[in-house]
């Protein structure tokens, strides 16, 4: 090679006067004690967040228009007298100090965990795979710091004849929906995707979280798990393991992730940033689907309620007279710039309960939303964010004797 064709050397940029005491100068700080960590703060600076709180509160108070003074007035000052009210219910103020206490003691010291789930869906017309992930999620320390657990599940067609089965699969995609496309008479589809997702962030909380303190995403007695997407074997295991956690640990806060009930909402906007109002009891939340109720098939597990047998029918009923009754509702309202939330707590600890969400809301300025909750989700999505699944796929393919193929796919949270 000639001297011409070898490659020219740049320089290197080197910035001038930036010198250990111009960087004194314009900082107001040595150099030396910007790199030592241990004037770092731990996580996020809290002072100047409960300091922002403050302020948020007087402004909003300040800027409070006609109607929401009306709502509060008529309404939420007067929440404990409405007829047919739970007697837990009215509205609180949190003062700055409660939530300082909050963070100290039930949250950034890993008191409680969080849970959220994510399914992935590869989807031909030959074959579909649902990978169902679920995180657990707690504080270690401050806010800056985080402990992790994370369960999977693949679940996936087996294959039999391929000819016999691609005939059989091809009658049965007939009556389901097109490529990616919620169809709830496809019941295998429904109980694949939401209702054994929802069971395994009930049981994760349950079952394997080490925390006190218990908080999910949505209402702790989801649809999907009082329906087991028609299936009975489904429900009756998802009301014993709801049973559990609303009878036995009780210590429990759920957060609607898009609260959708317009009155709650209204009495929401009515509160002051660090306020909530308990309105209600899921019994009254859940009683217009559960009559409505009907199961396939027959009962395989034990049917046997304190030793009494039902039918799947009278084991969702009972459900509702008798557990639902012990979850209250409640809206919470973390910042001015927020929505409100809808939450969900045992009617023995719902003042703890709704303390601890609000105190995790407040961490997230403009979505009010609890920040354990949004790292469970973000650790999910960032796991299964289709890669891995794409993999399982490519095996499954190859184990049949297929080449490789990409399938439409889709990453989602069924609420």
């Amino acid at each position: 090679m000639s001297d011409a064709a070898l490659p020219i050397e740049l320089p290197i940029s080197r910035p001038s006067g930036a010198t250990t005491e111009a960087f004194a100068a314009c900082f107001r700080e040595p150099l030396e004690a910007v790199l030592d960590l241990k004037t770092w703060h731990k996580g996020d600076d809290l002072v100047r967040e409960y300091a922002r709180v403050e302020a948020e509160i007087a402004a909003s108070v300040a800027a409070e228009t006609g109607n929401q003074a009306r709502v509060r007035e008529e309404v939420v000052k007067k929440l404990a007298i409405l007829k047919g009210a739970p007697p837990q219910a009215g509205y609180e103020q949190v003062p700055l100090e409660v939530i300082k206490e909050v963070h100290r003691g039930l949250l950034f010291n890993g008191g409680t965990e969080a849970c959220d789930g994510t399914v992935h869906v590869h989807d031909t017309l030959a074959l579909t795979i649902y990978q169902i992930g679920v995180s657990l999620v707690s504080y270690a320390g401050n806010r800056g710091s985080w402990s992790q657990r994370l369960f999977r599940r693949d679940l996936r067609e087996s294959h039999g004849d391929p000819v016999d089965e691609t005939i059989a699969l091809l009658e049965a995609r007939g009556h389901r929906g097109g490529l990616n496309q919620p169809d709830r008479r496809d019941g295998l589809s429904e109980l694949a995707q939401r209702a054994v997702m929802s069971y395994a962030e009930i049981a994760a909380l349950v079952e394997h979280s080490r925390a006190v303190w218990k908080m999910g995403q949505g209402s702790p007695a989801p649809y999907q798990l009082l329906s087991g997407a028609g299936n009975p074997d489904m429900m009756i295991r998802s009301v014993r393991l709801l049973r559990r956690l609303i009878e036995e640990h009780k210590k429990f806060v759920f957060v609607a992730s898009e609260p959708g009930d317009r009155g709650y909402l209204t009495i929401g906007q009515a509160l002051h940033p660090c306020e909530y109002a308990i309105v209600g009891t899921l019994s009254e939340r859940i009683e217009r689907f559960v009559g409505d109720l009907q199961f396939a098939g027959r009962v395989t597990v034990d049917d046997r309620w304190e030793g009494k047998r039902m039918s799947p029918e009278l084991w969702v009923s009972r459900f509702l007279d008798e557990v639902a009754p012990q979850v209250l509702i409640g809206v919470y309202r973390a910042s001015p710039l927020a929505p409100p939330q809808t939450f969900y707590a045992h009617r023995d600890h719902v003042h703890v309960a709704a303390r601890i969400a609000l105190a995790d809301s407040v961490l997230i300025t403009d979505r009010g939303f609890p920040a354990l909750l949004d790292m469970a989700h973000n650790m999910c999505k960032a796991q299964y964010g289709g890669g891995s699944l794409r993999d399982v796929a490519n095996a499954a393919y190859a184990r049949a004797g297929a080449p490789f193929r990409y399938g439409s796919e889709r990453q989602n949270r069924p609420d």
